[in-house]
């Protein structure tokens, strides 16, 4: 570990901290006559308040877990995993993404059909479990089903808008732009997200990413190599997910908050 190294994880657990704080603390109140108090009563039993301080929720989680792991197995030690806290970085990225999707619509519509659609993503994938398990429902994925399409309804969403499901790029680009972490054309969450994917399904176009020192050939152009994290790359997805998780929760409060 390099002395540039070692100062980027001292500063990845200082700015963890804040997951600490984030893990104690309360949800803000969605006050009556708010907007969100509105949401949720359109949206009820699939409220958007719920939907999101659960995202919130996991991001945090991912967060806590890597300031823990920072920690090392002794005291005053810390270290870093190669591959897996790009996994965690990645857990809090498309959590706190979908958090800020769901909330960041002004349009109230907007907002209520997506936690509606979000809420039928998550349907289909109970009801595929279901299958794969070769596991009755006794009619309860429908009756789920049909509950949403009739809120939809009573709102007056078309359910030709609710086809299909949303997918992580949607929520990652949408927080990106929320966040103003975007350079040009390209939205860095969304990369930044995609990289942190590919480590954590072991995709190997993500190794020359990482440190590679040879250690050893056991054939010509096959060698041994010792592999060690990127920390400047996992530095900057940590504080994108930072970032992101303070901006759900500031639009949650906004949202949540009755104003005169």
């Amino acid at each position: 570990m390099t002395d540039e190294e070692r100062e980027l994880i001292h500063d990845l657990l200082k700015q963890l901290r804040v997951a600490e704080r984030w893990a104690e603390q309360d949800s803000p109140p969605v006050e009556p006559g708010s907007s969100l108090a509105t949401d949720n009563a359109r949206t009820d039993p699939h409220q958007i308040s719920h939907a999101v301080i659960y995202s919130i929720g996991v991001a945090v989680d991912h967060l806590h877990s890597m300031r823990m792991a920072l920690t090392g197995t002794g005291d005053g030690k810390i270290g870093l995993h190669t591959y897996a806290p790009f996994t965690l970085t990645r857990g809090a990225l498309e959590n706190a993404s979908a958090a800020i999707w769901m909330l960041a619509p002004g349009n109230r519509q907007e907002r209520i059909r997506r936690r509606l659609w979000y809420e039928l993503a998550s349907i289909k994938q109970a009801e595929s479990l279901i299958k794969e398990a070769h596991r009755p429902d006794g009619g309860t994925i429908q009756r789920r089903r049909d509950r949403v399409f009739g809120l939809a309804d009573a709102t007056g969403i078309d359910r030709a808008r609710l086809k299909g499901k949303p997918f992580y790029e949607d929520y990652l680009t949408e927080a990106g732009q929320v966040t103003e972490l975007v350079d040009g054309e390209t939205n860095l969450v969304y990369i930044m997200w995609k990289m942190c994917s590919a480590v954590a399904h072991g995709d190997s176009w993500m190794l020359p990413f990482f440190d590679l020192e040879m250690v050893g050939s056991h054939e010509p152009g096959v060698g041994t190599y010792r592999v060690t994290a990127p920390t400047e790359l996992l530095h900057s997805g940590v504080r994108a997910a930072i970032l992101l998780v303070d901006r759900a929760q500031h639009l949650l409060a906004q949202r949540g908050t009755a104003h005169l």
